[in-house]
């Protein structure tokens, strides 16, 4: 039973860690299409919106007299979708950090079970890169 705790946590810990010594992270969140990720996010705010408008005709005694609601849901999801879709095409992309800006830095680690010929464990390996030149 520990043999497979044990290799189920070295898989989980290999697939986890980073084994790339000299590959720097270069991959920034950059939407493919700005306008698409604005419409996309307003969209949703419109439906979940909607959606709550709706679910809260459930409170009231006539529904039928208070659909207003439904539009008055819809149209705060609206807004909630333009704010979150100036966040996510505007503020996202400039929040990502710089990788060349400290190099002093460590982003890259590695920890590794040490198995014998048997299979049990006698140990861990951890590796950290300190410096990138």
């Amino acid at each position: 039973m520990a043999r497979w705790i044990y290799t189920i946590a070295a898989v989980i810990l290999v697939s986890t860690s980073s084994w790339s010594w000299a590959q720097t992270p270069t991959t920034t969140y950059q939407p493919a299409d700005p306008g698409k990720e604005f419409i996309m996010s307003c969209t949703y705010g419109v439906l979940a919106g909607t959606l709550i408008g709706a679910a809260t005709l459930a409170f009231v005694d006539k529904p039928s007299e208070n659909l207003n609601k439904v539009a008055r849901g819809a149209s705060i999801g609206l807004y909630v979708g333009i704010l979150l879709g100036a966040y996510v095409v505007y503020v996202v992309p400039s929040m990502e950090p710089d990788p060349y800006d400290s190099p002093l830095v460590s982003q890259n680690w590695g920890l590794a079970p040490i198995l014998s010929d048997e299979g049990s464990l006698d140990g861990a390996q951890v590796q950290m890169q300190l410096l990138s030149f």
